[in-house]
């Protein structure tokens, strides 16, 4: 497991939920854009880092995405057992920097 520079909360928009949507956040490392789509009964996330790279990640309840990359992860936290399409802004998303 790599070790963590910094986990900071990505708050979701203040808007009700729809079936493709997105948003931007800024962060200490720059500004995030965060594209969200209801496709095939699953939430389908795709993420504008900072230098422009577009990286998909996969929206499972505490799973760690891109732990393969050197410089960020995502994940979404919560107690539920599966994301539905209406239970989206009910999980926790945290960005994590990697040393």
């Amino acid at each position: 497991m790599k070790d963590i520079k910094s986990v900071e909360r990505v708050p979701w928009p203040d808007t009700d939920i729809e079936d493709n949507f997105l948003f931007n956040c800024s962060a200490a490392a720059g500004t995030f854009t965060f594209h969200f789509k209801w496709m095939s009964g699953r939430w389908s996330s795709w993420v504008t880092l900072p230098d422009g790279k577009i990286r998909e990640a996969a929206v499972y309840p505490n799973v760690i995405n891109w732990s393969g990359h050197s410089d960020f992860g995502l994940v979404f936290l919560t107690d539920l057992k599966e994301v539905s399409r209406d239970s989206l802004m009910m999980t926790e998303m945290q960005l994590v920097t990697w040393v």
